[in-house]
């Protein structure tokens, strides 16, 4: 059961929640849509995609999906990417206050290999724990990402948050059986991701140390 009060753990997505990644992405697929000879995706669509694995968004950007184009992409535009990436507003100081006021802090992410963007942008030593994809076996929604994120700092998913930016953060949340924090950084509104089953929806990410309070 969820309870209420002192919040424990405070577990994070990682793109348009701690950090602006829509631009970068949106950069890099059509870098990768020119190489390919592909059509150029806009930047609403890829925003829309943000939160789904690598493997769906591009099914739903051009209809198929190969390996091939994956290790492409990483093996020349990874760099890239990482470089335009952006931490919003408020993210560096979040983190520190709620690990300074006792809580175990993480990120959770749908992204393969999530610790490499984390550790370029400086947050490693600011973190208890990293989960991508390749922690586990499926992909959010299903729980397991955030379940594993929540046993490797020692708290009940019960005792935790889990803040994300899309709908798939708020049921993965319901699923692990914690509270999702929905932060309207993303492609969502307020009502969009309360309607997806958050407890809270937020628009600035210094307001999460106030919740346990």
């Amino acid at each position: 059961m969820v309870q209420s009060g002192k919040i424990k753990a405070v577990l994070f997505d990682f793109d348009m929640t701690l950090v602006d990644s829509s631009y970068a992405i949106h950069h890099c697929t059509n870098m990768l849509a020119a190489h390919l000879g592909f059509r150029e995706i806009s930047y609403s669509e890829v925003l829309g995609a943000i939160g789904m694995t690598i493997e769906d968004s591009w099914r739903s950007f051009w209809g198929d999906f190969r390996q091939e184009w994956v290790d492409y992409y990483r093996a020349n535009f990874r760099g890239e990417e990482q470089s335009r990436l952006r931490l919003f507003p408020n993210s560096i100081d979040t983190l520190k206050i709620l690990r300074k006021s006792g809580c175990m802090v993480g990120v959770v992410s749908n992204r393969r290999f999530a610790k490499l963007p984390v550790e370029h942008l400086g947050l490693t030593s600011m973190l208890d724990v990293v989960v991508g994809l390749e922690d586990v076996e499926k992909a959010k929604p299903n729980p397991d990402s955030l379940l594993k994120g929540f046993a490797s700092v020692g708290v009940s998913p019960s005792d935790g948050i889990y803040v994300g930016d899309t709908d798939i953060d708020m049921k993965t949340s319901i699923a692990a059986g914690t509270r999702g924090v929905g932060m309207t950084t993303g492609n969502f509104t307020e009502a969009g991701l309360k309607a997806a089953g958050a407890w809270r929806a937020l628009s600035d990410l210094s307001e999460i140390p106030l919740l346990s309070e």
